[in-house]
């Protein structure tokens, strides 16, 4: 069994003390030093925790202060509906599609092996699409699959475009939920030339680590989204 790393683990503890008031508004949190000995671990992976807390407005960081609980935290990160693509816009009128940049075999880069709560040069897959909407390209999305939760993923074609039904139906992956975060960035010109857009446009960028049903990671996934496609933010699934 899989599991989580130790920054998540420190995350979800301070996420539930934060929502079942035991952490009130306001409240400050423990030191780095504090809160690497009560965990176990090194201040390092605390302000991993942190800075996933920070960057879900759980807390706020005030410097020569410390770390204070924010009195409006987005609580809705936890995603435990998780729905694919096409569901998502569903609705709105719009005919989804899927253009495939490229799906291969590889080794995790750093930030995916901290995320993947891997070791350097660990093996993964690696899916990268652009999401269209009536034909126009409306996001970028770059997802990262550990091998061993889907060894043969890159040598056939995904299950109705669908990365998550291609997990559960092909390789028999239950999914649990799905934590995400949101910010804002500008395009670099690799980016704008797969949406088809200007270089140094604007775009959400949303990142999310999906969990199987043993706690394990399965997917990590960074979209950038047009600003002219708002119901994409809340896709869950691909």
């Amino acid at each position: 069994m899989a599991r989580a790393p130790r920054y998540q683990v420190i995350y979800d503890d301070l996420v539930s003390r934060i929502r079942s008031g035991a952490l009130a508004p306001s409240a400050r949190l423990p030191s780095e030093t504090d809160l690497a000995r009560q965990y176990g671990v090194s201040r390092m992976t605390v302000r991993q925790a942190l800075d996933l807390l920070d960057s879900e407005r759980f807390v706020v960081r005030r410097q020569g202060s410390g770390t204070y609980v924010s009195g409006h935290g987005d609580r809705g990160r936890r995603l435990n509906r998780l729905r694919s693509f096409a569901e998502e816009i569903e609705g709105t009128g719009g005919e989804p599609s899927t253009r495939l940049i490229h799906c291969e075999t590889t080794t995790a880069p750093g930030e995916v092996t901290e995320v993947l709560g891997g070791t350097a040069d660990d093996t993964v897959n690696r899916l990268t699409r652009v999401r269209l909407v009536d034909g126009s390209p409306a996001a970028l999305q770059d997802a990262w699959i550990p091998y061993s939760v889907a060894p043969s993923l890159c040598r056939e074609p995904l299950l109705d475009d669908s990365l998550y039904r291609t997990l559960t139906t092909r390789f028999g992956v239950e999914l649990r939920h799905a934590d995400q975060s949101m910010t804002a960035t500008l395009l670099t010109a690799e980016q704008a030339a797969l949406l088809e857009t200007e270089p140094g446009g604007a775009a959400l960028v949303v990142r999310r680590t999906t969990y199987g049903s043993r706690g394990e990671i399965v997917e990590f996934t960074t979209s950038w989204t047009l600003p002219g496609f708002p119901f994409l933010l809340r896709i869950d699934a691909e």
